[in-house]
């Protein structure tokens, strides 16, 4: 078995939603969150998180939420560039005070979560998209 940290330098989590994303940049030896920035859900949005995404040296893998959902745009993007996708569930979010939802915590929860996993699920896309 083979997990993200023997693979990669950084994991850039993303947190997917209709008109946004969010993503985190974390070293995967250190755990530490190198960068955040929230982006349209759009090719000019996808340039702008690649552009991030080159500011780190090394290896890198994504680890999407909602990749053949709201995310399905930005695993098209990522996969035609060669890069290593990783598919996340939505996870049962904890409650937070007065409801509050927090974009820029949930994207470091994925990357986290990915780096957690002994086993890493490819993004399903086009014809296998989720129902």
């Amino acid at each position: 078995m083979t997990m993200l940290t023997e693979i990669a330098e950084v994991v850039i989590g993303v947190d997917t939603h209709k008109d946004t994303h969010t993503a985190a940049v974390l070293d995967t030896r250190t755990g530490g969150v190198l960068a955040r920035i929230s982006i349209t859900a759009d090719p000019d949005g996808y340039t702008q998180l690649m552009v991030l995404a080159d500011q780190h040296s090394g290896l890198r893998a994504w680890a999407l939420e909602g990749s053949s959902g709201y995310g399905a745009g930005l695993t098209r993007h990522l996969t035609a560039a060669g890069e290593l996708v990783v598919e996340l569930d939505r996870p049962q979010r904890p409650a937070r005070r007065a409801g509050a939802k927090s974009d820029p915590i949930d994207a470091e929860r994925a990357a986290r979560d990915a780096l957690a996993r002994p086993r890493l699920a490819q993004p399903t896309t086009g014809g296998q998209r989720a129902a």
